[in-house]
């Protein structure tokens, strides 16, 4: 079998690296694009806020219960942030918007330290064991940067239970959403 020419080789070499460039330099585009938006949501000072406690939106009552606050400009949802406390921490979701997508979710794990001597729980202190960043882009997770140790290594999964828990939040805070 007769094997291809030097220069084709090179040719198809040059051409597959261009592609994976294009690729990459797209996607560190639509990540910054996401930071700034990110940056002018967290900035914006006028957005009304809707909350919603505990049985609001939760299935199980958790150790140290929940909040889901909703965060909008005029009537269009920017961002939601969820609080749970759970009986070793707290747990921290929020998920950002632009238009109806989301775009950006930031996620962490504060654990209450154990106290080897006293045999308990330190509740007055946290330590952060987990901090997790999701860009998406129409609906698919293109990027992730994560810190310690979650309890889904699985990326798909974890993109999934992400963006419905998003849809289901924007659902249960419509009801009190602000009207333009």
């Amino acid at each position: 079998m007769k094997s291809a020419p030097p220069i084709l080789l090179t040719l198809l070499f040059s051409f597959l690296s261009f592609i994976s460039s294009g690729v990459a330099q797209e996607k560190e585009k639509l990540i910054l694009n996401i930071r700034r938006e990110y940056q002018i949501i967290n900035s914006d000072k006028n957005l009304k806020s809707v909350v919603l406690n505990n049985e609001d939106f939760l299935e199980q009552m958790p150790d140290g219960g929940g909040k889901l606050t909703g965060l909008y400009q005029q009537s269009q949802l920017k961002k939601i942030i969820c609080w749970i406390g759970l009986s070793h921490g707290t747990q921290v979701k929020e998920y950002y918007f632009k238009g109806h997508q989301l775009i950006f979710v930031y996620v962490a794990f504060n654990t209450f330290p154990y106290d080897e001597k006293q045999q308990k729980l330190i509740y007055a202190a946290k330590e952060r064991t987990f901090e997790g960043r999701y860009y998406f882009d129409a609906g698919k997770l293109i990027d992730q940067v994560t810190k310690g140790s979650n309890h889904s290594d699985d990326v798909a999964d974890l993109a999934k239970t992400l963006t419905t828990e998003a849809v289901k939040y924007k659902t249960l805070l419509a009801g009190g959403a602000p009207t333009s």
